[in-house]
């Protein structure tokens, strides 16, 4: 199936990435990017991100089969509030947004007056790099794609969301909206808070120079989602807030544990916790680096 109009409204890492994919490999006739600033027009033409760019959202959404919403997640309902009129009859609407359950339940019933069709995703992709010029066509390779229909969503605008993310190579996973918000607040969001506070601790003034000097390979990796963009993480952490906190309690939890053991001087159990860390590390990243190369083959 190939697209007649896509309209991404935001080209940064994700919508800029959607664009160069689609177009790489001939998935749609005419891909429009809406963008906030003129110069950001011959930005998104030069790197191939979009056929056409405009600031004008009517342009850009006016006849479009597909609209994804890929801006930061609380600016998608006053946009989606801006385009609603200029949705064509039948137009399906998606996002690339990391919390799903407040989208669905504000843009499904705001879409349908329109006589088009919301279903949410998240693609599992991306980079504490963000912007235009950090998109690439290969950003959704392997990646895990979550579709988020609800009992309204009809069965073959659900197929074609999903066909979506099959052509830019993600795996499609079909999944309720508060089940991924819970889900992504333990694997994503949490992971980004404990970067954050890491660097922001360790990193302090009153630690002193050498602090960072000793400070290498490991603690590179283990802060790297640190560098993120702040106003896309501050929207994100806002909007999840309740699996957010509660991951945060599960969180603190483990580390309570984890100091007992250590003041106990119990290294049987620091040792079975280690080995049990590392075996499920190392079972994912197995299964992980095999749906990638799995992609790569197809």
């Amino acid at each position: 199936m190939e697209w007649n109009k896509v309209s991404l409204l935001g080209l940064g890492l994700l919508g800029g990435s959607l664009g160069k994919s689609l177009i790489a490999g001939n998935h749609a006739k005419r891909v429009a990017g809406f963008v906030r600033r003129n110069e950001r027009i011959h930005e998104a033409l030069h790197a191939g991100v979009a056929h056409e760019a405009s600031m004008n959202l009517e342009e850009v959404v006016r006849d479009a089969d597909l609209v994804v919403l890929c801006t930061p997640v609380l600016k998608m309902l006053p946009v989606t509030e801006a385009m609603q009129s200029y949705l064509k009859p039948g137009a399906l609407v998606t996002d690339v947004g990391s919390v799903k359950g407040p989208l669905v339940q504000l843009l499904e019933p705001l879409i349908a007056k329109a006589n088009a069709t919301y279903i949410g995703s998240h693609p599992m992709a991306g980079s504490e790099q963000q912007g235009l010029a950090h998109a690439r066509s290969d950003l959704f390779q392997g990646a895990t794609c979550v579709v988020t229909p609800t009992q309204n969503s009809p069965e073959k605008a659900i197929e074609k969301i999903q066909h979506l993310w099959r052509q830019v190579e993600g795996i499609p996973e079909l999944m309720d909206a508060k089940e991924h918000d819970i889900r992504v607040a333990r694997c994503s969001h949490l992971p980004h808070v404990t970067a954050t506070m890491l660097a922001d601790w360790i990193l302090a003034p009153e630690h002193g120079d050498q602090q960072a000097k000793l400070c290498s390979t490991g603690f590179k990796d283990t802060t790297r989602v640190a560098s993120g963009s702040p106003e896309m993480w501050c929207d994100i952490l806002a909007s999840n807030k309740i699996a957010l906190l509660n991951s945060l309690d599960s969180f603190e939890e483990q580390c309570q544990k984890v100091r007992k053991w250590i003041h106990e001087e119990d290294d049987t159990a620091l040792y079975h916790w280690l080995k049990e860390g590392k075996s499920k590390r190392d079972s994912w990243l197995k299964t992980f680096n095999k749906r990638r190369l799995d992609q790569d083959v197809k």
